[in-house]
């Protein structure tokens, strides 16, 4: 007879995994500082951490920070290391980008001259640097034929919602309150983010802006960017990545309402901008959207999703094969930790009766101003980013992650989250793809 023994080999990972962030206390992504993690559930932490410029493994070089007495399973730590100005290699930096015809292909991941390293006396443990992930979904082989409803994909909440010049905005209101991101949207792509929420508004003051150089990109009501500037950074990313981008229009609060032409208009602006690489569904199948592969878009040669809310266009635009209809979007904003954790606890269990459904959707791990408020105290984007992200984050690297679908945050550069969607993927991609077995044949006499 016939024994099926399925194998599953993994990575051998340290006792305690260590990783780099960025601090949500600077005022500005230059002023940021390094924080370094450890865990969840160390086993045994490390002695001492080091903080280097170069990789430590090939240098000699002392480091920059040396933090020991780590005594807590998990914890995180801020250090006087900061970030200072960021540069992509292989041609990633954007205004390289946006002249050249291909940059570096980086399979998994390139370094940025920021790593961390663990100790025990001399002996290294673990070694983890900031890096970017321009190309990890293309690389994850077994995960090409995947639907996206089963790929974890990392997300930005209010990804539009950056400043690229602090010293031109003068509004504190923006940059405390109404700034939802340390990175532009094109950093976000090349830092390995592949879902990005965009509000869109509607600017009709100024008579000699043309149509399409009205519609800005708001958070909390306020314009913030332009919307043509963001479309055209998805576009070059696609072109030169081969990666997917998830593009969400999640909401409409300035200058829509009652007003089914500038939803058209914005629909021009972005077939304009993205038509040629948006993925066209089949419309009289009613397919659905999330059902589609990376495989499937890669294919194709389109591979931006569009999520749009097509009721709210004139026909027969509301019928256009450009646009695929929104996912379930579930939001922690009004809810505290445990809520959230409460919360979490139903929609990432997906038992048959909750409410996730087979189809794609997206979790906002987000706190909102007006939360903030109840607790009688105005807290900064940031302020609130940094009380739920490092919670959620913890949370996922459990069962939770393998049933995710998007993870979107505010200030996402305060997690691992990319790194984690990555592991997850691999490994979901390895259980479902060719399910390797070895069969022993049993001889009986």
């Amino acid at each position: 007879m016939w024994l099926q023994c399925h194998l599953l080999v993994a990575p051998l990972s340290a006792n305690c995994p260590i990783f780099l962030t960025i601090s949500l206390a600077g005022k500005t992504l230059h002023d940021a500082c390094l924080e370094i993690n450890w865990g969840p559930d160390c086993y045994a932490p490390p002695e001492w951490i080091g903080i280097y410029r170069e990789d430590p493994s090939v240098s000699n070089l002392a480091p920059a920070v040396h933090i020991s007495g780590i005594q807590n399973r998990t914890g995180k730590r801020q250090t006087p290391f900061k970030l200072g100005k960021l540069h992509f290699p292989g041609g990633w930096d954007r205004h390289v980008a946006e002249q050249a015809v291909s940059a570096t292909d980086y399979p998994k991941g390139k370094c940025l001259p920021y790593y961390a390293a663990s100790y025990n006396g001399t002996e290294l443990l673990t070694i983890d640097c900031l890096k970017i992930q321009p190309n990890w979904l293309a690389h994850l082989k077994d995960a090409a034929a995947m639907p996206l409803k089963r790929l974890f994909l990392p997300g930005t909440h209010a990804s539009g919602a950056f400043i690229t010049n602090y010293n031109k905005t003068k509004s504190l209101l923006v940059k405390d309150y109404l700034v939802a991101q340390h990175f532009d949207v094109w950093s976000q792509l090349v830092l390995g983010i592949r879902y990005l929420d965009l509000s869109v508004g509607y600017r009709s003051t100024d008579a000699k802006d043309t149509e399409g150089n009205k519609f800005w990109v708001v958070n909390e009501n306020m314009f913030i960017n332009p919307l043509a500037g963001v479309l055209r950074d998805v576009r070059r990313f696609v072109e030169l990545s081969n990666e997917v981008v998830v593009l969400d229009f999640s909401s409409f609060p300035i200058g829509f309402y009652k007003h089914p032409e500038v939803y058209s208009g914005l629909f021009q602006l972005i077939r304009q901008e993205l038509g040629d690489v948006a993925y066209e569904r089949n419309v009289t199948s009613n397919e659905h959207c999330a059902d589609r592969s990376f495989e499937d878009l890669r294919l194709a040669g389109r591979q931006v999703l569009l999520l749009f809310p097509t009721q709210e266009l004139p026909h027969p635009e509301n019928e256009s094969v450009l646009l695929c209809p929104p996912w379930q979007r579930f939001s922690t904003s009004y809810m505290n930790i445990s809520q959230t954790l409460d919360y979490m606890r139903l929609l990432f269990s997906k038992r048959p009766e909750g409410p996730v459904q087979d189809d794609g959707w997206i979790f906002h791990a987000v706190k909102s101003i007006e939360q903030a408020l109840n607790n009688n105290k105005l807290l900064t984007a940031k302020e609130r980013a940094a009380l739920i992200n490092p919670k959620v984050n913890l949370w996922l690297t459990g069962p939770w992650g393998f049933n995710a679908n998007v993870v979107a945050m505010d200030y996402f550069s305060n997690t691992n989250l990319v790194d984690l969607a990555i592991h997850v993927n691999a490994h979901k991609a390895f259980l479902a793809s060719n399910q390797k077995f070895i069969n022993l044949e049993i001889l009986s006499r």
